[in-house]
């Protein structure tokens, strides 16, 4: 009846922990597959749970049995398979295997005739607070009734489609008085005053921004900002040596190996900066963060191609699942450039070197003369260049007189 109830149903609640590695679901979720699990697989015993037939009113499958049961599936996300629980939470729509989906805000649920976007809050508080999140023996003490694990499933199974399709129960196909009266106490209780719903609440995510910086050795590269719904995170790097990774207060931070796989989740921040220190060579590091954050019921997930009908699902049973994120630093030592250096070359003559011994100088048979430097203008800008010709002007002048006063002489003595 499990087949039957697939090619019937629309959409389906997860009553399993699913693996999740994306940083932000809405934004990037990672496609996965759903496939029913066949009677002859093993893993079928593991996870179908037989609930009991019932009638539903209201809806065009009203003179058909519904088989109310935890359906088996396999959920094949990011190269892993995971088995599951599950309920329907739409109805007609059929699962079609192979078919990505993706996670959506309840306000995007692609049915437009669809009574999951004015309800989903009624369905969350019915999958938190009926079985399998519950165990049946709190329905008993909820409804004075003593409900099985059967009753439970089935009573569960039809109140999601009150809410989801606007269908009521009518009686279950078990003829037993009892499990009848058992089944529609439960199933009045999930679906009445009691249930005031329970708003959709955000997924776990854990981000990084930006995703690269670059810095030079000596400095702090960052920040790097960190945002999750986790409760802590575990910091993994491997990191070159004498690079440290540290908080906004300089604190270096605990950071396990890339490939340890045993680190613990104990650490709480919201920025990381990377550390390289002096001198240190250029090169670049990438670090990661993870976390085991909640995965709340009433996740909903529906098809990635709005042109492809499939069954929408929704989580239902809450669970811890896998967030990472992973950015990246660089460091590149400062080009010096030195500027070209420039040699002055003088071009003024050099003096000639003075002699180491001084020649003697010939007697001169001339009377020695006092010569009186000539002054020259203040106001003369014309520089003096070649020999003075005032100098011999002024020997033979006086060479001249000398003769003059001897030729007096001479005369005098001959006159006498």
């Amino acid at each position: 009846m499990a087949s039957r109830l697939l090619k019937r149903a629309g959409a389906i609640a997860l009553g399993a922990s699913i693996a999740l590695t994306t940083a932000a679901l809405p934004a990037s979720a990672t496609a996965i597959e759903i496939l029913p699990i066949p009677r002859h697989d093993p893993d079928f015993a593991k996870f179908h749970e037989e609930g009991i037939e019932v009638k539903m009113s209201g809806h065009k499958d009203k003179d058909n049995w519904l088989g109310a049961n935890l359906i088996a599936l396999k959920v094949k996300e990011d190269g892993k398979t995971t088995g599951v629980k599950a309920y329907c939470v739409e109805l007609p729509t059929p699962l079609e295997n192979g078919t990505p989906l993706t996670e959506v805000p309840w306000g995007e649920h692609p049915n437009s005739g669809t009574k999951f976007k004015e309800n989903a809050d009624k369905i969350n508080w019915i999958l938190q607070n009926s079985y399998p999140v519950k165990d049946a023996s709190v329905l008993s003490e909820a409804t004075g009734k003593s409900v099985s694990k059967r009753e439970a499933i089935a009573a569960t199974q039809a109140a999601i489609w009150h809410f989801s399709d606007g269908a009521d129960l009518d009686t279950t196909k078990d003829r037993d008085r009892q499990t009848n009266e058992d089944v529609k106490a439960v199933y009045a209780y999930l679906i009445g005053e009691k249930n005031v719903g329970i708003k959709e609440q955000p997924a776990p995510s854990l981000a990084i921004t930006p995703k690269t910086q670059s810095g030079k050795p000596g400095d702090l590269i960052g920040p790097f900002e960190v945002s999750t719904t986790a409760g802590a995170v575990v910091l993994k790097a491997d990191l070159p040596q004498g690079v440290t990774l540290v908080d906004a207060a300089g604190a270096t931070l605990k950071t396990a190996a890339k490939g340890d796989a045993s680190a613990s989740a104990d650490t709480k921040f919201e920025k990381v900066f990377v550390k390289v220190p002096e001198g240190a060579k250029d090169g670049q590091v990438s670090f990661s963060l993870q976390a085991d954050a909640k995965l709340n019921s009433g996740r909903l997930f529906v098809s990635s191609d709005k042109n492809k009908k499939t069954q929408s699902l929704v989580v239902a049973l809450p669970s811890q699942v896998t967030v990472k994120a992973e950015a990246t630093a660089s460091w590149k030592a400062e080009q010096v450039t030195t500027p070209p250096t420039t040699t002055s070359v003088s071009t003024s003559p050099s003096a000639p070197a003075p002699s180491s011994s001084n020649p003697s100088t010939p007697e001169s048979s001339t009377p020695e003369t006092s010569v009186s430097p000539v002054p020259v203008a203040e106001k003369d800008e014309l520089a003096s260049t070649g020999a003075s010709i005032f100098v011999p002007l002024l020997i033979g002048l006086g060479l001249l007189g000398a003769g003059a006063a001897a030729m007096i002489v001479m005369r005098r003595r001959k006159t006498a």
